[in-house]
């Protein structure tokens, strides 16, 4: 990730945003948790909206670090533990999203989903668990449909079949958004 990625102005307003909101909304361990998952879910986005990629050093250790934050504000005293059911959610988030990824090959004959995405289903569900991974990856799809219909709209064209779309722009917000609303 370039430095100027780090330091434009849409990046730090987003941080500063992510922060405000989870300092004002959460106790100082949640805010903190928040935090961290918001400002990593922003870095990714950037990363996919400016090179169609999503870096295996942010998304890799979010899944073991979901499971972890899991563990640590488990308050619910589940038998079998949370962290058994975010770690559930990550697994079957990732294969879910590797057979879609799998079945567009095989019916396009082309990549139509990338394995950051893959990825990055992994720590929605390891930070959100079943229900919260679900909501994320509707949440993202919602979102990337509203911009496709908004862009089709402002350019007076439907886009091709073969445009891209960079998925996790859409899907990286909406599991802080989720881990946030669950947090509350």
């Amino acid at each position: 990730m370039t430095r100027n990625a780090l330091t434009s102005a849409p990046v730090i307003a987003g941080a500063i945003a992510i922060a405000a909101v989870s300092f004002s909304l959460l106790s100082f361990p949640l805010a903190a948790a928040s935090c961290l998952l918001g400002w990593t879910m922003l870095l990714i986005a950037q990363s996919d909206a400016e090179r169609y990629i999503i870096p295996d050093t942010l998304s890799l250790p979010s899944i073991p670090l979901g499971l972890l934050v899991a563990i640590a504000f488990d308050e619910t005293n589940h038998n079998p533990p949370l962290v058994i059911e975010h770690l559930g959610a990550a697994l079957v988030s990732t294969a879910l999203l590797f057979g879609v990824r799998a079945a567009y090959y095989h019916w396009r004959g082309r990549e139509g989903l990338g394995l950051g995405d893959v990825k990055l289903g992994a720590v929605a569900g390891a930070w959100t668990g079943f229900q919260g991974m679900t909501n994320s990856l509707l949440i993202g799809c919602l979102l990337a449909i509203g911009y496709v219909g908004v862009v089709s709209l402002w350019h007076r064209r439907i886009p091709g079949r073969g445009t891209a779309l960079p998925f996790g722009v859409f899907f990286a917000p909406a599991i802080w958004l989720v881990w946030l609303w669950n947090a509350l």
